[in-house]
């Protein structure tokens, strides 16, 4: 069993011009469109996953009962933060295997190999200086909840002591870049890393968190097993989605 789980928080114009200062993107006008297909595409290839949103105790959704919504006390003025808040704070509840991952990610393959791995957290990395990890989407295996939580709660400690003038935006990929900066990512394999008492797998972002270089993403990419549709990416989503299911039905 896999759940995938998603945060999000409803945020104030300024806070989105915040973010819209330090980051390439546009304004996704239909979030809670973007969460229920990103969920819609993990059903397609894990039919019997559950599927959860981590948010603040403000925000409020569209969806039916079926679709748990877990809210914590959160501050919506520091969303990257209080989405690192959040994440050890529901691993202290899981029960399953666990997929963090953003609602711009499209899943595009069967995930379940990657748990047959063993490992506390897996991390998907890329030839980067300036994040080298992506946190769009990260995997807990259900036998190292317990270690992973501690992980997580490490990963906030350092992000509350170190960064928390980037709690708007980037300060979580800033930590994981200097806990792993002895780690040689200038590859493009799988592999497994062990730091601090922790086991960790990292997954290379070509297959695993895959970005198309031009920011369109208009082609197919039947290869690869994760897309993310970051930045300006996002309006090539939705479209891409409705192509899949209309090629499937």
């Amino acid at each position: 069993m896999i759940t995938f789980v998603t945060y999000y928080v409803a945020l104030s114009q300024q806070t989105m011009d915040t973010i819209h200062q330090t980051t390439k993107t546009i304004t996704v006008t239909e979030p809670f469109r973007f969460i229920e297909t990103m969920f819609d595409s993990a059903r397609a290839f894990h039919p019997s996953c559950r599927c959860a949103i981590l948010t603040d105790e403000a925000t409020r959704f569209p969806f039916d009962e079926t679709l748990p919504v877990i809210r914590f006390a959160l501050n919506n003025e520091h969303p990257m933060l209080s989405r690192s808040e959040a994440w050890p704070r529901y691993l202290a509840q899981a029960e399953s295997h666990v997929v963090f991952l953003d609602s711009d990610i499209l899943i595009n393959a069967d995930l379940e190999h990657v748990f047959t791995h063993d490992f506390d957290v897996a991390l998907t990395y890329r030839d980067e200086q300036k994040w080298p990890i992506n946190a769009g989407i990260q995997f807990i295996h259900k036998s190292a909840l317990g270690r992973a939580r501690t992980f997580y709660q490490k990963w906030l400690d350092e992000y509350r002591a170190r960064h928390r003038e980037a709690s708007v935006w980037g300060g979580d990929q800033d930590v994981l870049r200097e806990m792993f900066e002895r780690v040689d990512f200038g590859r493009a394999d799988d592999f497994h890393h062990e730091q601090a008492g922790f086991r960790f797998r990292f997954l290379p972002c070509s297959s695993y968190n895959f970005s198309s270089e031009d920011e369109q993403m208009t082609d197919r990419y039947p290869e690869k097993k994760v897309l993310h549709f970051k930045g300006r990416r996002k309006a090539a989503m939705l479209p891409y989605w409705q192509t899949v299911v209309a090629a499937g039905s």
